[in-house]
């Protein structure tokens, strides 16, 4: 075994069991299950606080809203809807390694956060973005398997007033 694999083995956390989660994120663990859209029109909508284990396409048959930011047609993509009532903070927490953006018509919308889920909870990478009340589109693309569990979440969803 080399160095930087040991290193490696040493810094991944040995999980028995999940982590406990909390708001907004208590339901990450439920079971729900979709096909990612391959194109804007007729792409499942994602429900705030509701997770998905989605099927994912080759990328190269994925029609983008707008350019993806990253991994632009590698790996497995797919498009997903999400509605807003209100203005707010959204996350969105995937389970594996891919490249998120929101679109909202066809303009890319700036994170303004990202980051990592607690160790052991089998989430990868949460991104935040602060969208407009309407319509948006979420683009995954980029990850190396067929499938990924993706969640949205509100940031003030349950929080004490």
């Amino acid at each position: 075994m080399t160095m930087f694999a040991a290193l490696l083995l040493a810094a991944a956390p040995v999980c028995a069991d999940p982590a406990p989660l909390g708001e907004p994120w208590t339901s990450w663990t439920q079971s729900g299950e979709a096909k990612a859209g391959v194109q804007v029109q007729g792409a499942p909508t994602l429900i705030l606080g509701k997770p998905v284990m989605a099927a994912l396409t080759p990328a190269a048959y994925v029609q983008f809203a707008a350019a993806p930011g990253k991994g632009a047609k590698e790996g497995h993509g797919g498009l997903f809807g999400l509605s807003l009532k209100a203005a707010a903070r959204i996350g969105i927490a995937l389970s594996g390694p891919a490249w998120v953006d929101v679109v909202t018509g066809t303009t890319p919308v700036a994170s303004i956060e990202h980051g990592h889920g607690p160790d052991c909870s089998g989430i990868r990478k949460i991104v935040w973005f602060d969208l407009p009340a309407g319509r948006h589109i979420i683009q995954i693309v980029g990850s190396k398997d067929a499938s990924i569990r993706i969640m949205t979440a509100d940031a003030k969803a349950n929080q004490p007033l």
